[in-house]
């Protein structure tokens, strides 16, 4: 019998929706601890070396960082696959988190908090950066259902809560629906069953 698995999370927390996303993908049952962000649980502050979500326990192994965590469950619950079999199409998913993480999810930040948080260089410059990263997804997605392979996976999990986070800025960046395919994309993400769990509130 495998260990239980305990994760640390915060409901609308990009990462954290990653993680939970896989989770109930592979329906794998595992215990969520909510965190509030503005008064971490002491658990979670021993647990982490930067006090983060999400962070996963299972048995005796500590795992934080969301894509390193997603991997992780792949390793220990391989089916149903999330990640593809060849090599190649692996680090086409590493490539794709890459690129979330180092850009994408800048970007949004510059959008979303604005000045807040950035430089008003960079607060300026993020729609131009947004609409090139937003192209990127739709020039993958004109002729595809899925950004890896054909079937969804860790790489649309990865992507799509930033997409998310995106689509529900305010105000909105103005070019968002000047990429059909890829708000496509998103939509059907949406309907799938894990995301409803996902976002359930308890």
């Amino acid at each position: 019998m495998n260990p239980e698995l305990k994760l640390y999370s915060y409901r609308r927390c990009p990462f954290a929706i990653r993680v939970r996303m896989t989770l109930h993908e592979k329906g794998i049952p595992f215990v969520t601890i909510e965190e509030d962000l503005k008064n971490l649980s002491p658990e979670l502050r021993k647990l982490h070396p930067e006090a983060k979500v999400p962070l996963l326990v299972h048995g005796d192994c500590v795992v934080y960082e969301s894509a390193i965590i997603t991997e992780y469950l792949e390793d220990w619950f391989p089916s149903p696959a999330l990640m593809p079999f060849t090599a190649h199409d692996r680090a086409k998913v590493r490539l794709w988190t890459h690129w979330c993480n180092q850009h994408f999810k800048p970007h949004i930040d510059h959008f979303k908090y604005g000045t807040s948080r950035s430089t008003p260089d960079l607060v300026e410059q993020a729609p131009k950066h947004l609409n090139a990263d937003l192209t990127k997804l739709e020039s993958r997605l004109e002729h595809h259902t899925w950004l890896v392979g054909e079937h969804f996976g860790l790489a649309d999990i990865h992507v799509f809560p930033f997409y998310r986070q995106l689509s529900i800025t305010t105000p909105p960046l103005t070019t968002i629906d000047d990429f059909p395919k890829t708000k496509a994309w998103f939509e059907q993400i949406c309907l799938r069953n894990a995301f409803e769990k996902t976002m359930h509130k308890e």
